[in-house]
């Protein structure tokens, strides 16, 4: 367990913005996909992506480039048109998942590409904050999706400040109360950030441009039985099931779990979490696995005098997952009744969200509730 990635954080140290000779095509449709799904044209602009990529040279962050990039056009082609088809073309499903080989997880969009290197400093000189960020691939463009993934940007950067600070609590075994005024600190700070979402990102906007195209293939009735990689000779010409993009895909709070002690029973959706780390960039689902061993180890010592600190910073998980709910239901739930359409009341990674966001919610008390 790299449990020096708590203080680091989950963001990349390097974000790749542009990808070397080789890759122009791939680019220059990507930086057009606004206009291409405007008119419709997202099936002509994939004809045009040659097959053949030499990924051998490519650094890591060029590799999260290019996944980023395959991602945003493969679910533009998979959703971007009248009628939702069940094959990827081979031109952009071989390279898409021999760049999915490299990093250790599917190829379709995650959490991973969506937020964590998918932004840029808008002055360098200046540390990272909602007023220095730019988003740098989006689907239809626009305030409501950049800000979207915005907040999620935020988040990760502050979560390096209250993982940090339990980090050195209770791996690091510094039992001062510093460390915990730290994390509380910290994490009032990210439901700060949380609360601005609908600052500029109206729910009927997000409903019906910005959470169409991050849905992926499992449990999803538009694509009931997966969808064909075309070309991919390790999956046989069989259809795949893969999940869409969710912030259940973020490594912060599956942190915050272990280190504060938080426990979910076995059920289908803890199941549902644990395969949600297949998502997660190889090094995260390593330090999720350490602290799960913590978890179930619990802290070597206690300070009791401490437990108000640590039972306030559980009541700020608890007010964060509360948060989450309220959007679910703002932004997806009733955009859906509204619509009289039963079919996308499931999230993007294709589950009964209220009840397990709900679940979660419960499940987050302060050690003496």
């Amino acid at each position: 367990m790299n449990k020096e990635l708590l203080e680091k954080g989950f963001i990349p140290d390097e974000i790749c913005k542009v990808l070397p000779e080789g890759f122009q095509d791939i680019e220059e449709i990507a930086s057009s996909l606004h206009k291409i799904l405007a008119n419709n044209q997202i099936t002509n602009a994939v004809n045009e992506i040659a097959q053949e990529k030499d990924l051998s040279k490519l650094t890591n962050s060029e590799l999260e480039r290019a996944m980023l990039l395959y991602s945003y056009v493969g679910h533009a082609y998979m959703w971007g048109k009248e009628e939702v088809e069940d094959t990827i073309p081979e031109n952009i499903a071989v390279t898409w998942y021999e760049i999915s080989e490299k990093l250790d997880r599917p190829p379709i969009l995650s959490y991973a590409s969506y937020a964590l290197n998918n932004w840029a400093l808008l002055d360098e000189s200046k540390p990272l904050s909602l007023d220095n960020i730019r988003i740098l691939q989006n689907f239809l463009s626009g305030v409501d999706e950049d800000w979207f993934i915005m907040i999620h940007v935020a988040i990760e950067y502050e979560a390096k400040n209250v993982l940090g600070s339990l980090k050195k609590y209770y791996l690091d075994e510094d039992f001062e109360n510093k460390k915990l005024e730290d994390a509380l600190t910290s994490i009032k700070k990210i439901n700060e950030i949380m609360n601005r979402m609908p600052e500029k990102c109206d729910p009927y906007i997000y409903y019906n441009r910005v959470r169409p195209y991050i849905f992926g293939w499992k449990n999803n009735p538009a694509t009931p039985k997966g969808v064909i990689y075309k070309g991919v000779e390790k999956y046989k010409g069989e259809p795949q099931l893969f999940r869409g993009e969710t912030g259940a895909q973020s490594s912060i709070v599956p942190a915050l779990d272990a280190l504060l002690g938080i426990t979910h029973s076995n059920d289908p959706l803890r199941e549902y979490l644990d395969e949600m780390r297949i998502y997660m960039p190889s090094e995260h689902r390593g330090l999720l696995a350490g602290l799960d061993k913590f978890l179930e180890e619990g802290p070597k010592n206690k300070v009791v005098e401490h437990e108000i600190f640590v039972n306030e910073i559980i009541g700020e998980v608890h007010q964060f997952r509360n948060k989450h709910l309220e959007y679910a239901k703002d932004y997806i739930f009733d955009q859906a009744l509204e619509k009289q359409s039963n079919s996308n009341i499931v999230g993007t990674g294709g589950t009964p969200f209220m009840k397990y966001l709900d679940k979660h919610l419960q499940e987050t008390v302060p050690k003496d509730d």
